[in-house]
């Protein structure tokens, strides 16, 4: 049924309600939060179980994009030199899903997609309450800023260090910042629900949308496939203010469901990463169960100067009929989408809930004599010269390799990438670059665990839904694709690659799957 039981937040105004009254009272303000991310993380879920009534999860979903940055990058320095993190370094998705797994007694695991993290986390709740694997889902999401990620979104020129204005003429760009959240789901009979969820890549490319917003499109169309008009009632957009990003949504929103109502918060919220989406849910499950309904609406001033008009809700409280619709978009060109309303999601069919998975094929790459992947030339992959190849970091290189080992694929077909270490190699040579003064803004975008598959999306041409599990084990994976593939999915594409930063544990494999 995926029922959304309770939920905790915590942002710079304090918890759900009163972050849920700032926002309405327009004083809101973006900011840091204090101490480390895993007692947090940890006492937000304690929270939500306790307002539930404290049944014990049965499965632990972590939203988030980095992890606990500062620590994650201390850790990534230290393990250079010689330190030992069998499960990756500390701080990072897969150390802290496993620090998550042990606090709440249930196995867990990440999952990422950039800035799209949490409705992914969402839709994978929904999904495995949905086929009876699990009876409690508890989704926590959070990210913690650090130099790293702040140099990096400035020297892509995506800041403003003024405010965030979602969909303003003048906005200039988003403004970074700190916000943790934790939504329980059951399979229960309540007032909300998770009432349909949708992904997708755009194909498109690296760290900008597609203008037009045909891949949110699909995704928002998908959450809503069940709605007998598919449309929501009003769209809780991404709104991160940049200039592509709102344009890309306003093109979408006026393209698929012109005249919904839209609002996005992150004026006051500020954009928190993967972070940011199961914050929004939050918030919005605040809103219809405990304050009648009424959603905050952009502040500033939202209207004019986007690529279509769309109808922005002004400041203040909003009363709207109908399910609600909250969206995410990620580097990579990842979009997820969950709608929350009064009805449960359609139950899967008896076929679906036990369809078997067929291995149509499996390759792997073979490590050298040091146990590291090779780097792989555009030459020796695609047997051609390629300019826009050398940008790319050894992961998405392998996964890119494994794709046109494996395919061709439908357009359709989704990708799973699973991953102990995700991004540390890449993560260690921007910081270095970054603390030499010299960053390497190349190389910061792929600084995402989730990269590979924008990379692998482009190349391979597939739109399909796409995520990153970073700590799951490969029966989880391959749960997880069969799960996608009951939803329609022509094939998976599932791989499992670890860049390590010492050599030791190196792999690259992938497997062709489809429904038996």
């Amino acid at each position: 049924m995926s029922r959304i039981v309770a939920w905790a937040v915590e942002t710079p105004a304090g918890d759900a309600q009163a972050t849920y009254d700032a926002l309405i009272r327009g004083t809101a303000q973006p900011g840091v939060l204090s101490g480390e991310l895993l007692p947090l993380l940890i006492r937000l879920g304690e929270t939500a179980l306790a307002s539930a009534g404290g049944a014990p999860p049965e499965l632990v979903l972590l939203a988030t994009t980095k992890g606990d940055l500062p620590l994650w990058i201390s850790s990534i320095l230290a393990t250079a030199d010689g330190a030992d993190h069998s499960d990756g370094p500390a701080g990072g998705p897969a150390w802290l899903a496993h620090r998550l797994a042990e606090a709440f007694g249930c196995p867990a695991y990440a999952v990422s997609g950039a800035c799209a993290s949490g409705p992914l986390a969402l839709a994978e709740a929904g999904r495995v309450i949905a086929h009876g694997q699990a009876r409690r889902v508890l989704v926590l999401g959070g990210d913690r800023l650090a130099p790293f990620v702040t140099d990096g979104f400035a020297g892509l020129k995506a800041t403003d260090p003024r405010s965030c204005r979602p969909f303003a003429g003048d906005r200039g760009g988003t403004v970074l910042s700190e916000t943790a959240a934790a939504i329980f789901i059951d399979n229960g009979v309540g007032p909300l629900y998770l009432q349909g969820w949708g992904q997708s890549l755009d194909a498109h490319h690296l760290t900008g949308p597609c203008r037009d917003g045909a891949g949110l499109v699909r995704a928002c169309a998908t959450a809503c496939r069940d709605l007998a008009d598919l449309r929501p009632g009003v769209v809780i957009a991404h709104g991160t203010a940049t200039r592509a990003n709102d344009e890309a949504e306003a093109s979408a929103y006026a393209a698929w469901c012109p005249g919904v109502p839209i609002t996005a918060w992150k004026d006051g919220l500020g954009h928190s990463l993967g972070a940011s989406g199961l914050t929004e849910v939050a918030l919005a499950a605040q809103a219809w169960v405990h304050n009648g309904g009424r959603l905050p609406g952009v502040h500033g001033s939202p209207r004019g100067g986007t690529m279509a008009p769309v109808n922005v809700l002004p400041a203040g409280g909003h009363v709207v009929s109908g399910p609600w619709l909250s969206t995410n978009a990620g580097f990579g060109g990842i979009n997820g989408a969950v709608l929350l309303g009064a009805l449960p999601a359609p139950k899967p069919s008896a076929n679906a809930s036990t369809a078997q998975v067929r291995l149509d094929a499996r390759t792997d790459l073979a490590c050298d004599e040091d146990h590291r992947l090779p780097r792989l030339t555009a030459r020796e992959v695609t047997g051609d010269r390629d300019p826009s190849w050398g940008r790319m970091d050894r992961a998405s290189r392998a996964l890119v390799a494994l794709g046109l080992r494996l395919g061709p694929w439908p357009a359709a077909s989704a990708m799973v990438l699973v991953s102990t270490h995700g991004c540390a190699e890449t993560d260690l040579a921007f910081e270095r670059s970054r603390l030499a003064g010299q960053p390497d803004w190349q190389t910061f975008a792929y600084t995402l665990a989730s990269a590979p598959l924008g990379e692998a999306s482009i190349r391979l041409k597939l739109h399909g839904p796409g995520m990153a599990l970073l700590g799951a084990t490969d029966d989880q994976a391959r749960e997880s694709a069969r799960r996608l593939l009951s939803e329609g999915a022509p094939a998976v594409f599932l791989a499992r690659i670890e860049t390590t930063l010492g050599g030791e544990g190196e792999c690259a494999w992938a497997e062709r799957l489809t429904l038996i």
